[in-house]
C-alpha cells in the first residue's frame, strides 16, 4: 500500500514537471511580463524624447528667427517701417525657391510664390556691400513660362527695397524697388532668347551704376536711394534660369563657377536657413503706430510651422522709436 502511494506521488510529480516544460511557470510569466513592460517603457521614453527634441528644436529656431527679425528692424530706415498687417518681412534677405547645382551651373529649379514678381532669389555669401563690380553669366531655360524675367539684385535689403538689373524676352531694364514700389530707371529694347548665355555686369560706386552686357557699356544710372545691401541672383515670374561664373570685385571679393560643387545641392556657403525652411514654414510682419504716435512703431513678427500634423505659431513684439 505504501509502495503504491509513492508510485502515485512520483507519477504526479513527473506529470507536473512534464507540464511545466511544455508551458510557462508563474515565475517565467512574471519575468516575461516585466521585460515587456520595461521595453514598452523604454520605447515610450525614446519616442517622447525624440518628439521633445523636435519640439524644442523648432521652437528654438522660431524664437531665434523672431529675435533676429526684430533686431534687424532697428537698422531699417524708420520711414520704411510702413504699416502692414501680416505682411512681408523687412530688413532681412532670404533665399527663395529651390536652387541646385546642375551640370556645373547654379539653377533656380523650382520657383516660389510671387514677391513683387520675385520668384527665385539666391543671396551671395558675405554681408552688405557698398561699392563693387558684380558680374555673372545667365541663361534662361526654354521651359520658362511666358513673361519670364531674370537677372541680378543689388543693394538688396529685403523684397521691398533693392535694385534689379534684369532682362526679359523684350529687352533690358534697371529697376529700383523702394517701399514695395517698382520704378524702372532705365530700359533698352531688344530680343533675348532662352538657351543663350548672356553676361550682365554692374559697377556700383556711390550713387552711380555702370551697366554692361557681354562686356559692353550700356549706360550709367544715377540714384542715391539705397547705399548698401546684399547681392543676389534673381528669377522673376517663374523663370527657370542657370547662373555661372559669378564674380565680385571691390567689397568682399569672391568668385564661384560651381564646377566642384556637389550636384543636386546649393553650395554650402550659399545656404541661408530661414523661417520658410521649417515644415510648412512661414513668417509675417505687422507694423502699426504705437499709441497712435507716428514716431513710435509697434512691430510684431509671427513664425508659423506644422509639427506632428498640427499648426504651430510663435509671435514676438517690440517698440521702435524714431
Amino acid at each position: 500500500m505504501l509502495h503504491q502511494k509513492k508510485k502515485k506521488r512520483i507519477s504526479q510529480l513527473s506529470q507536473l514537471v512534464t507540464n511545466s516544460t511544455a508551458g510557462f511557470t508563474l515565475l517565467e510569466a512574471l519575468v516575461t511580463i516585466g521585460l515587456v513592460a520595461m521595453l514598452l517603457s523604454i520605447f515610450t521614453a525614446l519616442t517622447t524624447a525624440v518628439h521633445y527634441v523636435s519640439y524644442t528644436r523648432f521652437n528654438f529656431q522660431a524664437a531665434s528667427f523672431i529675435q533676429e527679425g526684430l533686431e534687424s528692424l532697428r537698422i531699417v530706415d524708420f520711414d520704411n517701417l510702413t504699416t502692414r498687417e501680416n505682411g512681408r518681412l523687412l530688413g532681412q534677405a532670404f533665399n527663395r525657391g529651390y536652387w541646385t547645382v546642375t551640370n556645373d551651373v547654379l539653377r533656380i529649379a523650382v520657383p516660389e510664390s510671387n514677391f513683387i514678381n520675385e520668384t527665385g532669389l539666391a543671396i551671395l555669401p558675405g554681408s552688405y556691400r557698398d561699392d563693387f563690380t558684380f558680374t555673372t553669366q545667365i541663361m534662361v531655360n526654354a521651359g520658362s513660362p511666358i513673361g519670364w524675367g531674370t537677372g541680378i539684385a543689388l543693394r538688396y535689403r529685403d523684397s521691398e527695397n533693392h535694385y534689379r538689373f534684369r532682362f526679359t524676352s523684350g529687352g533690358l531694364a534697371f529697376d529700383r524697388v523702394y517701399q514695395g514700389v517698382v520704378q524702372t530707371l532705365w530700359t533698352q529694347g531688344g530680343g533675348y532668347n532662352p538657351g543663350i548665355w548672356y553676361t550682365l555686369e554692374v559697377e556700383a560706386t556711390g550713387d552711380q551704376f555702370i551697366l554692361k552686357r557681354n562686356g559692353l557699356v550700356l549706360t550709367t544710372v544715377v540714384d542715391a536711394t539705397l547705399s548698401s545691401g546684399d547681392l543676389a541672383l534673381l528669377s522673376l515670374n517663374e523663370a527657370i534660369s542657370d547662373f555661372d561664373n559669378v564674380v565680385i570685385l571691390g567689397d568682399e571679393p569672391g568668385s564661384w563657377n560651381f564646377d566642384n560643387d556637389e550636384e543636386g545641392e546649393i553650395p554650402e556657403d550659399w545656404r541661408r536657413f530661414s523661417p520658410f525652411d521649417l515644415p510648412s514654414g512661414n513668417a509675417t510682419l505687422t507694423i502699426s503706430d504705437y499709441l497712435n504716435q507716428p514716431d513710435m512703431k509697434q512691430v510684431s513678427m509671427t513664425v508659423s510651422w506644422t509639427e506632428a500634423g498640427r499648426p504651430k505659431t510663435m509671435t514676438g513684439s517690440s517698440i521702435i522709436v524714431r
